[in-house]
């Protein structure tokens, strides 16, 4: 049984709460395979904003899967009355899924993602969103698990810069970080746990050299009633236009 105001309380302590078998061996294992389907459909598009693969050409990052994938389990899961619950208590608001996502990173060649906050892509006003982390494999530290520095949410969403990165546009700087001294933490997940984190949380993770992928599949929700700042979004986006043709130009 989910404890509702344990995790709620976590959440707005550390920044994030973990939720243990949230999702069952089968659900994931069906979801596995409506990805297949979903690496069909976005390569296809061609678009370079919704997906990033590695040197050696396996999908690393699949994003805005929503947006060309309209129905199936993946849709059926974001959904989920138990993820709407969690949201809904958390947001003191109904949730509304804002983004689908997969981050696949492969053994050996998965891609790193420096450290950085969702709100910074998102400019949410009050933070009043969140994500949702869904371990569709075990992730740890060895085979690139996320990083979260712990109770860094209270700084507010702090100003990154172009990362040049794949799948991951914009960074908090290194000299930053090097002068944080929250606590890191690595969280240790088995498939169907997942993550609840706040969108000011500071993480990132490293590349995967492992033997293991990682794989997460990951829906974030926004209050129902939240606005944006369109002003920094069309800012975002300009960044992330740069971030692109240096990586692909």
């Amino acid at each position: 049984m989910i404890s509702l105001n344990y995790h709620k309380t976590e959440y707005y302590k550390k920044g994030f709460t973990i939720v243990r078998n949230i999702f069952s061996k089968k659900e994931i294992k069906n979801l596995m395979k409506e990805l297949e389907k979903v690496k069909i459909k976005v390569e296809q598009k061609k678009n370079k904003q919704l997906f990033h693969k590695t040197k050696d050409g396996k999908f690393n990052t699949i994003h805005n899967i929503q947006i060309f994938h309209k129905k199936g389990l993946i849709i059926d899961l974001s959904k989920k009355k138990k993820l709407q619950i969690l949201a809904k208590t958390i947001l003191n608001d109904n949730p509304v899924v804002r983004n689908i996502e997969f981050f696949l990173k492969p053994k050996k060649t998965g891609m790193p993602s420096p450290y950085h906050q969702d709100n910074f892509y998102w400019n949410i006003l009050s933070a009043k969103a969140l994500n949702v982390w869904i371990a569709c494999s075990e992730a740890n530290k060895n085979n690139g698990g996320i990083c979260y520095l712990e109770g860094s949410h209270v700084l507010g969403t702090i100003n990154h810069e172009t990362s040049f990165a794949k799948g991951s546009s914009q960074k908090i700087s290194e000299k930053v970080i090097s002068k944080l001294l929250f606590k890191k933490n690595y969280p240790k997940l088995k498939l169907g746990d997942c993550i609840i984190h706040h969108p000011e949380v500071i993480h990132g993770s490293k590349k995967n050299v492992s033997n293991k992928d990682r794989i997460g599949f990951v829906v974030s929700y926004k209050a129902k009633y939240a606005k944006t700042d369109e002003n920094k979004i069309n800012l975002y986006k300009e960044k992330l236009i740069k971030n692109l043709k240096k990586i692909y130009n």
